[in-house]
């Protein structure tokens, strides 16, 4: 159960990097655009034990999710 919550911290905020990142590329002179993006940044790092957020963003991405519940088999699997 520990993991799984940790697991949706990390998703959690990874989408909230996402959508900051996205917003400062739009908008890289906005000062109030560009701290939200510079919090969401700390973050993720905070979260994935990584310094760098693009290194964050990458550790969040390639962490393993747990199956859906009711699954006992992958998808596909013969």
């Amino acid at each position: 159960m520990r993991a799984e919550r940790a697991t949706e911290d990390v998703d959690r905020q990874l989408v909230r990097y996402r959508a900051w990142q996205r917003r400062f590329l739009a908008s890289p002179g906005d000062p109030a655009v560009r701290a939200r993006f510079e919090a969401a940044v700390a973050a993720l790092c905070a979260v994935t034990n990584r310094r760098c957020g693009r290194e964050a963003a990458e550790a969040a991405e390639r962490l393993p999710r747990p199956a859906p519940a009711g699954r006992a088999y992958p998808l596909g699997g013969d």
